[in-house]
């Protein structure tokens, strides 16, 4: 390939950038690779590393691209093996997996355009011992005295040693389930304890070994699932080391956040974004010291990385004290790209340099002028996007960069506060409670004034808004109102900081601090939205976990106003004439959910766990129509739909399936069964519903 440097480099970088995101994936697959794999198991692992194959050979590893091809054949060969010799087979990919991804850490956090030597001897020794050995008897015998490979690892020739301990292999979403029926039941025998340590007698002691137990099982699922972010953090003070050195530059880094727990693919992917952006700080971002003396600097830069998991998402920020980018620079080429000068002329310095991050900017052949760190930035901007993510550049000329990116995370565990508002629970993560206030006894700290409630926090005085109002339930009671030195039903306020931002929010009722392992429901709850996870304390109560950056924004945008006393109650019953609704939901998490949405909307809900327990409400008493799911124990959502159109009382009644999959062979069984319509749960609401019953003739008496 006949390329210039600057473009060379680009494409490595995307490469090392692709790698990273390729193992992640071919990792989980490998989880599937067992004695009679499922053929579309196979062929996804076959598709994906196909793909990374090509890359390096178009890019002229053909070393790597060999050894590629050969993972590929000792992954697809799974099939036909004996479990003992499948599961080696597992071992061995899984250990080639390790060596592709240390390799291009490696060409990441050093800038090599070649994959190392001694990992590719490795990685080929792994992948195909057989036929390493038939070459080296064609050529030169191996030198008997040859050191070990640098982990220990016999010679390819040699009877492998057994492994330590037996491994079994597990589909990661059982484990999730695992660690949220773990964490429920420590809540529970947590909570069990109390009540008996306070009743007295010798069930306390009892109960306190089976708290003890849960706890110990909880942690012992949790770290099957929830790695420490020093996962992505190992070795980085020594890449940092030896890059500076390489450079002739002088650099502290500071790193927190080790202890920080988080899934392993978050982590993997973090892993490889944090080294591009710590390789440009170095490269491009940090000066040398003779520059950053004649700049009235230290002559030592500073670089610090930052992680932190929450709200559902895991936050990494890189900064350094280094030139900055330049804003005017990257903005006039951003016009000139973009043929829209006023366009980009009215964005500020960061969304310029987040239009820049996104458009791919390389512009290492004018380092002087502008920042080299368009490619690697690009590499993270894409990364992030593509995962669901977002990315955020602050910099100032001359003084530093902070660059932070958002992985959203496939579980999280979290401590937060429940309170209740509107006859529900949500959870506050525990970091964003800046206080809490017993209102009865607030005296002067609630004032009541002409534009509605506040609250007197510390030195600020804050809007008091009702949470119920905040989340969009329907209005509470007067809460707010004091009545002889009382606040009416509100009897607690909490104060929720996010960054800079304070709200403060009354509620009904203040919990205890539960730690949480909340569970995501697609179009509903899910990272970085309000509701970023449903959870389930030890008594079985559904918690919404409210993420702190939209809750603040919600209550900023509230105006607070006196209520009248005779508001009417969430609780009251539906107004006459709501439809009465059915709704089968195997799902605990989606089922409060899509119960709490009718709700809202003034439907009259009626649930059911699994296809049998509907079948007996809706005989009970018909319902005005069915929403179902299509995947439930005892009997699906088909099988439901058959069974009812076969009853004269039913044969007419309105069913409405909801499903993940949209396929038309989906669509079609539903059709068959004799549904009427057929909604995807990603885009349930209620309007949803109300449109879609309008259209099959069902409304509201």
């Amino acid at each position: 390939m006949n390329l210039d440097a600057a473009t060379r480099a680009r494409l490595v970088g995307l490469f090392v950038a692709e790698a990273d995101e390729t193992v992640a994936a071919l990792r989980d697959l490998a989880e599937g690779l067992t004695a009679g794999a499922r053929g579309d198991v196979l062929r996804e692992f076959g598709r994906i590393a196909h793909g990374l194959k090509g890359a390096a050979a178009a890019l002229g590893y053909e070393g790597l691209a060999r050894a590629l091809h050969d993972l590929e054949d000792l992954a697809l060969g799974v099939r036909d093996e004996r479990p003992a010799g499948a599961e080696e087979r597992r071992r061995r990919v899984g250990e080639a997996l390790d060596l592709v991804s240390e390799g291009t850490a490696r060409m990441g956090a050093s800038g090599a355009d070649a994959f190392p030597e001694d990992l590719l001897e490795r990685l080929l020794d792994v992948v195909a011992p057989g036929r390493a050995a038939a070459d080296a008897a064609a050529g030169a015998e191996r030198d008997a005295s040859a050191p070990a490979a640098p982990d220990g690892a016999p010679s390819p020739a040699a009877p492998r040693a057994p492994e330590a301990g037996e491994r079994i292999s597990v589909p990661a979403t059982d484990v999730d389930a695992a660690l949220r029926l773990a964490s429920s039941l420590a809540r529970g025998a947590a909570q069990l304890h109390e009540a008996l340590q306070r009743a007295g007698g010798d069930l306390a002691h009892a109960a306190q070994s089976l708290a003890n137990g849960a706890a110990g099982l909880e942690g012992i699922v949790a770290s099957l699932r929830l790695l420490p972010a020093e996962a992505a953090l190992s070795g980085l003070e020594e890449e940092v080391d030896g890059l500076a050195a390489h450079l002739g530059k002088r650099v502290a880094l500071g790193i927190t956040g080790r202890d920080v727990r988080a899934d392993r693919r978050s982590l993997q992917s973090a892993r490889g974004m944090i080294r591009h952006l710590v390789r440009n700080a170095l490269d491009h971002g940090i000066e040398p010291e003779a520059d950053r003396i004649a700049a009235g600097k230290e002559a030592e830069g500073h670089l610090s990385v930052a992680v932190h998991a929450g709200e559902s998402t895991l936050r990494v920020t890189v900064s350094d004290d280094g030139a900055g980018f330049d804003a005017a620079a990257i903005r006039g080429e951003l016009a000139r790209r973009t043929g829209d000068p006023e366009r980009i002329a009215s964005l500020s310095d960061e969304e310029v340099l987040r239009a820049w991050a996104f458009e791919g900017g390389s512009t290492r052949s004018t380092a002087t002028r502008i920042s080299g760190r368009g490619l690697g930035l690009s590499a993270v901007a894409q990364l992030a996007r593509a995962s669901g993510g977002g990315i955020r550049i602050l910099s100032a000329r001359g003084e530093g960069s902070i660059v932070e990116f958002t992985l959203p995370l496939e579980v999280y565990a979290v401590e937060a506060l429940t309170v209740s508002a509107g006859g529900r629970l949500f959870g506050v993560p525990l970091g964003a409670v800046e206080r809490t206030v017993h209102a009865a006894g607030a005296g002067d700290a609630i004032h009541e004034g002409a534009a509605g409630p506040t609250l007197a926090a510390g030195e600020t005085i804050l809007p008091l808004c009702d949470l119920g109002e905040v989340l969009g339930l329907a209005r509470a009671p007067d809460r707010l109102r004091r009545d002889a030195g009382a606040v009416g039903a509100a009897r607690f306020a909490v104060v929720v900081r996010h960054e800079a931002s304070l709200a403060a929010l009354a509620v009904d009722d203040l919990g205890g601090v539960e730690g949480m392992v909340p569970a995501t429901v697609a179009g509903v709850a899910q990272a970085d939205a309000l509701v970023t996870g449903i959870a389930r304390l030890g008594d079985g109560s559904a918690v919404a976990v409210l993420n702190p950056r939209h809750l603040v924004d919600r209550a900023r945008a509230v105006r607070p106003r006196p209520r009248p006393a005779a508001a009417p109650s969430r609780a009251a019953a539906a107004p006459a004439g709501a439809l009465d609704v059915v709704l089968a939901e195997d799902s605990l998490a989606t089922r409060e959910v899509l119960r709490v949405l009718l709700e809202e909307q003034g439907f009259r809900v009626r649930v059911a766990a699994d296809g049998e327990e509907a079948l007996q409400r809706v005989v009970e008493r018909a319902p005005d129509v069915l929403v179902s799911d299509v995947n439930m124990p005892r009997r699906d959502g088909l099988a439901l739909t058959r069974a009812l159109r076969a009853r004269v009382e039913t044969e007419r009644l309105p069913i409405v399936l909801l499903t993940s999959q949209d396929d038309e062979a989906t669509r079609a069984e539903g059709a068959a069964a004799g549904a009427d319509a057929y909604l995807l749960k990603a885009r349930f609401d209620a309007g949803v519903l109300q449109q879609t019953l309008a259209r099959i003739g069902v409304r509201s008496g």
